[in-house]
């Protein structure tokens, strides 16, 4: 018997005759077989009798690897509800979950299903607020719908206490299947790693966080073949299981993997949970996968203070290119000052102007535009996008008061993010103080081990340990004797200056 394979099949045919930018419309992406099998061998569920949720089901290839993973156990009655509002698809579902209550009965094992025709979130507004009972399944198992929506559509205003910003579909799901599994109840979930940081998803975070404990994650190493044949993902995707209960793990297992085959480990590892998910207010969740990552974190922790709370802030450039492009200029002719863009970085420096053709690099200089103006000062400039080839996301660069002579005034392309005193003017100890930090291996590492995607957010970075002032201070002095500002150098300075603390010691 072979349940997933035979859905898998059924469900191939059928991508034949859907172009993938329909699907694409709907957010529909369907899961390949090894990575259902995956998934259905995560359930610890060890009851007779079991209620599943698969709020997405597509073809049911899900829905089928659960069953398939529950008939070798000892269950004797399984109960699927299987929402799908997809027209197109309900003839291969309804043929799909008959087929697999066909083999379950000659196992026999009683295996009921309902397809329910609605919108999942509409169907169940009334369970997220807590006007009727919520808790109805002891499995949940979902492949969400990956689709932004507008914040004044249904499902955003009926789940609006987690919306902040343009919301997806994916991480609705997430919280409303968490919201109906029942106590003890485990949701086995394939989904964007996008939640795990970033301020659009904090309320989502705190709210799923307080209702679930992660067990298990599984990591890809690679982002090419988790859409499967058909369907290509460029959204760094992750496996969580986790199980609603009011005391958390204390270990969580994370495991990678190169490819679709999620049972080949190129890595597995038991982190503390404490260490994966923080439990103040951002609720940031972070995916070590190897001791050494652990260390990282361990390290960078043991600092005390936030960027914020040093005094500091990165902010995001002001200049939104396609936006302002009546103020923008490619030469310096009349009044206009510099605006600087990601690729005026050279060396860890600000080369301004460069020989870059048909680029805008100047503003006007006029009071209409002076909303887009920064002060001249010292200023950390870091880049927002990296491209997914580039093994540093932390890409900084160095701005001095003194590079603009005869100026005053200076503005940045959105692209960019800077960092600058929030009161007061940042000295130059300061200033290289910060870039030893942030241009070093352990804070990139960091970084990536939070945030899976290519974009440097200043929310995270805001909310980043780093170390008290004065070593900021120090390491800036020694870094401003060097004459190559290279990652080398810092994590040299870094390392030194820490290496003497008990806190290090042991890291």
């Amino acid at each position: 018997m072979n349940l997933v394979k035979t859905v898998y099949d059924n469900t191939m045919i059928y991508l034949d005759t859907v172009s993938k930018t329909d699907r694409k419309k709907i957010g529909q992406f369907f899961t390949p077989a090894s990575i259902a099998e995956y998934m259905g061998s995560l359930s610890r569920n060890n009851q007779t009798s079991i209620d599943i949720l698969d709020p997405g089901a597509g073809s049911g290839i899900l829905s089928a690897a659960i069953v398939e993973s529950l008939i070798k156990k000892d269950v004797q009655h399984i109960s699927l509800d299987a929402y799908e509002n997809n027209t197109d698809i309900l003839p291969l579902l309804k043929r799909n979950l008959c087929f697999i209550q066909d083999e379950a009965k000659e196992q026999g094992i009683v295996f009921e299903y309902r397809i329910i025709e609605e919108n999942f979130i509409e169907a169940n507004r009334f369970a997220w607020t807590g006007l009727i009972p919520s808790e109805k399944y002891d499995v949940v198992i979902a492949n969400p719908p990956y689709k932004k929506i507008g914040k004044n559509t249904p499902e955003a205003a009926i789940m609006r206490d987690i919306v902040y910003g343009q919301p997806n579909l994916y991480f609705l799901f997430m919280a409303m299947g968490a919201q109906l599994l029942k106590n003890g109840g485990e949701c086995i979930y394939i989904v964007p790693r996008s939640f795990s940081s970033g301020l659009y998803f904090t309320a989502f975070r705190n709210r799923f966080l307080s209702m679930v404990g992660i067990t298990d994650l599984h990591l890809f190493t690679s982002r090419e073949t988790i859409g499967g044949a058909k369907d290509s993902v460029l959204q760094e995707t992750i496996i969580m299981r986790a199980t609603k209960a009011s005391e958390r793990p204390h270990m969580i297992e994370i495991s990678e993997s190169s490819g679709e085959n999620c049972n080949h480990f190129s890595s597995k590892y038991s982190v503390e949970y404490n260490l994966c998910v923080k439990s103040d207010k951002n609720a940031f969740m972070f995916f070590p996968s190897c001791e050494e990552d652990a260390k990282t974190l361990d390290f960078v922790n043991a600092w005390p203070s936030t960027l914020m709370e040093l005094g500091y802030k990165m902010r995001t450039g002001i200049v939104v290119d396609f936006r302002e492009t009546e103020w923008m200029r490619t030469n310096e002719e009349g009044d206009v000052i510099p605006l600087l863009w990601a690729y005026n970085f050279h060396n860890h420096r600000i080369k301004f102007p460069v020989e870059c053709e048909g680029k805008p690099q100047f503003l006007l200089n006029c009071s209409e535009a002076q909303r887009l103006y920064m002060k001249k000062d010292n200023y950390l400039l870091l880049k927002r996008f990296t491209s997914k080839e580039e093994k540093k996301r932390l890409q900084c660069a160095l701005l001095l008061e003194e590079d603009f002579v005869g100026i005053d005034r200076i503005s940045t392309e959105n692209h960019l993010n800077f960092i600058t005193k929030t009161t007061g003017k940042m000295s130059k100890e300061e200033l290289y103080g910060l870039f030893v930090i942030l241009n070093s291996e352990r804070a990139d590492k960091y970084f990536r081990i939070l945030n899976g995607s290519t974009q440097v957010n200043a929310n995270e970075i805001n909310s980043m340990p780093f170390p008290p002032y004065q070593d900021i201070v120090q390491m800036g002095r020694k870094i401003m004797a060097y004459t190559d500002l290279t990652k080398v150098d810092c994590d040299a300075i870094l390392d030194e200056q820490f290496s003497q603390s008990e806190i290090y010691k042991a890291i």
